[in-house]
């Protein structure tokens, strides 16, 4: 969504509970549906735990069909759910979007602007879950260190982009919110 400044705080939010839930680095389940790093270039170095996903190809006037995606850890999906409603009921919208994200240590997110109207009407919502002092997230070239704990808003018609040059992996709670 167009926003007026690059990246807005919106609140604190506790992930202890989902990052004692968070599956190892070495979990398969981080692999089970790789059509997101498949399709995106730029992220092809991430790895995702999908609970919520509206097609991309998705068009304003026509049926949101939101997937509810169930192969995650039943108590990992219950706090990932429960924190997007937590997001959601901040913009008194729909998540229409939910992914655990993860970067690797010493991948990178490449540089993009999300373009299509699936993306662009929302509010792009991240929540770092875990992170380090290593990793960048660059809106239009500028570099923001976001705090795990903070639920963040992102303008994503922006150029962004992400470089984990830490010794740890870096986790985000995505959050997709179409207003009502």
């Amino acid at each position: 969504m167009k926003l007026e400044v690059p990246l807005k705080t919106l609140f604190d939010c506790s992930v202890t509970e989902l990052r004692a839930e968070l599956p190892s680095e070495r979990d398969e389940v981080w692999d089970f549906d790789n059509s997101r790093t498949k399709i995106y270039q730029a992220h092809r170095q991430t790895r995702s735990i999908v609970f919520k996903w509206l097609e991309n190809t998705w068009q304003p006037g026509t049926p949101q069909r939101v997937l509810e995606v169930d192969y995650a850890p039943r108590d990992l999906a219950r706090r990932a759910l429960a924190l997007g409603d937590k997001i959601a009921a901040f913009y008194s919208g729909r998540v229409v979007k939910l992914v655990l994200a993860e970067l690797p240590p010493g991948a990178k997110i490449l540089p993009h602007q999300d373009k299509a109207p699936a993306l662009q009407l929302v509010h792009r919502c991240h929540l770092p879950v875990i992170t380090n002092a290593g990793v960048d997230f660059f809106i239009d070239r500028v570099p923001y260190q976001l705090e795990a704990g903070k639920a963040y808003e992102f303008d994503n018609t922006r150029l962004h982009a992400v470089a984990n040059r830490g010794s740890a992996r870096r986790v985000h709670l995505i959050c997709d919110v179409m207003p009502t």
